[in-house]
C-alpha cells in the first residue's frame, strides 16, 4: 500500500497547483540553465544564506570558515529536501531539490572566478581562491566550476523529471511501488 501523499488524485486542486509550480520550476530551470549568470533573480536569495555559512562554519577553523558559505549554500537546501522526503512530501521535496541545484549553479560562477577574481564581493578574501590557493590547484578554477555547474544542471533537471514523474503517477499514468 502506498503512503497517502502518492494516491492518484487528479481532479483535485492541490494537483492543478502543484502542476503550475511544476511548470513554473521548469521554465526557471531551463531560463537558468539557458541564459547562466552570476547574478540571476536568486543569488539574492542564495547570497545570505552564504554568508550565514561562514559564520556557522568559522568554529571549524579558518579553512571550513572560506568552504562554509558555498557549503551551506548548497546542504541548505538539501536539508529541507531530505526532510520532505522523510515526511512523503515528495513533490515539495523535488522543488526544494530544484533550489539545490539553483544553488550549485550560483556557487559554480564563484568556484570559477577563484583565478580571475573578477566577480565583486561584499568584502575579504574570494573564499575559492583561498581554498583552491591553500592546495595549489587555482589553476583548475575553471574546471571545477563547469563541473560545477554541469551537477548543478543535474539536480535541476533530475527534480524537473522527478516533479513530471510524480504528476503523472498523481494522474494514475505510471504506478510507483514500493
Amino acid at each position: 500500500m502506498l503512503p497517502e501523499t502518492f494516491e492518484a488524485k487528479p481532479s483535485s486542486p492541490r494537483y492543478y497547483t502543484e502542476t503550475a509550480l511544476w511548470l513554473l520550476a521548469c521554465l526557471y530551470a531551463f531560463y537558468r540553465l539557458r541564459w547562466s549568470s552570476p547574478f540571476a533573480m536568486s543569488h539574492n536569495i542564495h547570497l545570505p544564506i552564504h554568508e550565514a555559512g561562514h559564520f556557522i562554519f568559522t568554529p571549524l577553523g579558518e579553512w571550513m570558515h572560506f568552504l562554509g558559505g558555498s557549503l551551506f549554500q548548497v546542504v541548505f537546501p538539501l536539508a529541507f529536501s531530505i526532510s520532505f522526503l522523510l515526511r512523503k512530501e515528495l513533490f515539495s521535496a523535488i522543488l526544494v531539490l530544484l533550489w539545490c541545484g539553483d544553488s550549485l549553479v550560483d556557487v559554480s560562477f564563484y568556484v570559477g572566478d577563484a583565478y580571475a577574481q573578477e566577480m565583486p564581493l561584499i568584502g575579504g578574501e574570494h573564499d575559492w581562491a583561498y581554498l583552491l590557493g591553500s592546495v595549489d590547484k587555482v589553476h583548475y578554477a575553471t574546471e571545477l566550476g563547469t563541473f560545477t555547474w554541469w551537477c548543478g544542471a543535474l539536480v535541476m533537471l533530475t527534480a524537473c523529471l522527478g516533479g513530471a514523474m510524480a504528476l503523472n503517477h498523481k494522474a494514475g499514468f505510471i504506478k510507483i511501488r514500493p
